[in-house]
């Protein structure tokens, strides 16, 4: 986290008030919209939520703005810190499994949800349009099918034994691909930008 630049006046909090009732449709959109991204599609926390959080930040002085920076611009990055500072916390906690009574038959699915974004998640959040990206991630699995065909119904929201069904793997495959997909995914993330 970069600490303020405390030098330059920041707006009051009348003004942040003020400006914040007068965005735009366009600018609300704009902020809803990143808000989903890095709410990671409301994994860690509903994007309205993340969204009025931002707001309350803002408004009680826990974040200053200074006169200078768009109002728009200091709200996605007060969201993105509150959401770097979720997806930290929620690394930190380890994933609850329920323990089965003896002799109580395996239910789960074969993919438990997991708390903590996925690579195609936070590789959403990084900036590039979302058809780009699409082109990117597929492109990755160009040498496999099976794995290009998770991947796309990934895209498209299916889950766990749906996502399987779509491949027709046996479950030990199926979690081999999807070891494969997250070790490209992640290899894609922390390739340096040209």
């Amino acid at each position: 986290m970069t600490v303020a630049d405390t030098s330059k006046p920041a707006r009051s909090r009348g003004e942040i008030a003020d400006a914040i009732r007068s965005l735009t449709p366009a600018q609300c959109l704009r902020l809803k919209k990143v808000a989903n991204v890095y709410s990671y599609f409301g994994r860690l926390m509903e994007a309205d939520e993340l969204l009025q959080e931002a707001f309350r930040r803002a408004l009680d002085g826990a974040r200053n703005c200074p006169v200078d920076v768009d109002i728009v611009r200091f709200l996605v990055k007060v969201m993105q810190s509150i959401a770097n500072s979720e997806y930290k916390g929620a690394k930190r906690r380890p994933r609850s499994v329920p323990l089965l009574a003896p002799g109580e038959p395996d239910t789960r699915e074969v993919d438990p949800e997991d708390p903590t974004p996925n690579a195609e998640e936070r590789l959403a959040a990084d900036g590039d349009s979302n058809d780009d990206r699409k082109e990117k991630i597929i492109d990755l699995f160009a040498d496999d099918t099976e794995a290009q065909v998770i991947v796309e119904g990934m895209m498209e929201g299916v889950r766990g034994e749906d996502l399987r069904a779509l491949t027709d793997l046996d479950p030990m495959a199926y979690q081999s691909k999807r070891r494969l997909i997250r070790r490209r995914i992640e290899k894609l993330i922390k390739e340096p930008k040209p």
